[in-house]
């Protein structure tokens, strides 16, 4: 193939799964069909089917970019500037608001959140590499119990994400929880 024709089947699948992510928020993992994905992409179904095999290695190629978007948000908070409750909070406001981004106007967001239970395994890694940073950023402020307070940022952080789901609301709360846990465990100074 010619970078030509690369830089053509690049665009052509970044459509798709552009048209995929509109359709799967709009209407659902259930409500959208191969054919809609082939319509809203402006492609016909043969050239969809060259791309994907079917509707789930669409939705998973969707996962693998918010896999890559998460953890790219994730790092930035982590290696930016600030105390470690305001790098904690940051990063767990990047992980959290991007994926708020990409249900807050979704009537199926709950349908969109409990795939999670199906594609668990896909972020199982990624949840253990970011409990990783976050615990040995805890350890390194010199946290006391670190484990046990990783163990509570994460379930409020993903209760908060859950509960409030708007991006902008997310990305605010998550600083402020980070925040209000990790700086009375600092040791004095």
């Amino acid at each position: 193939m010619t970078e030509t024709s690369l830089d053509r089947a690049a665009e052509k699948r970044r459509r798709i799964l552009d048209a995929a992510r509109l359709l799967f928020v709009r209407e659902g993992l259930r409500g959208t069909t191969m054919e809609a994905l082939a319509r809203a992409a402006g492609v016909a179904k043969p050239t969809l089917y060259g791309y994907f095999s079917d509707k789930d290695a669409v939705f998973t190629a969707l996962l693998d970019d918010l896999s890559e978007a998460l953890t790219a948000a994730f790092e930035a908070g982590m290696a930016g500037q600030g105390t470690v409750a305001e790098r904690i909070g940051a990063a767990l406001a990047g992980k959290y608001g991007t994926i708020a981004a990409v249900v807050e106007t979704s009537p199926f967001a709950e349908e969109l959140y409990s795939t999670h239970s199906r594609v668990s395994a896909r972020f199982r890694a990624l949840d253990v590499q970011m409990n990783e940073s976050i615990l040995s950023a805890l350890r390194e402020a010199g946290v006391r119990e670190p484990t046990e307070l990783n163990r509570l940022l994460q379930a409020a952080a993903y209760g908060v994400a859950r509960k409030l789901v708007d991006e902008v609301s997310v990305r605010a709360a998550l600083p402020v929880l980070a925040e209000r846990l990790i700086t009375p465990e600092l040791p004095r100074q």
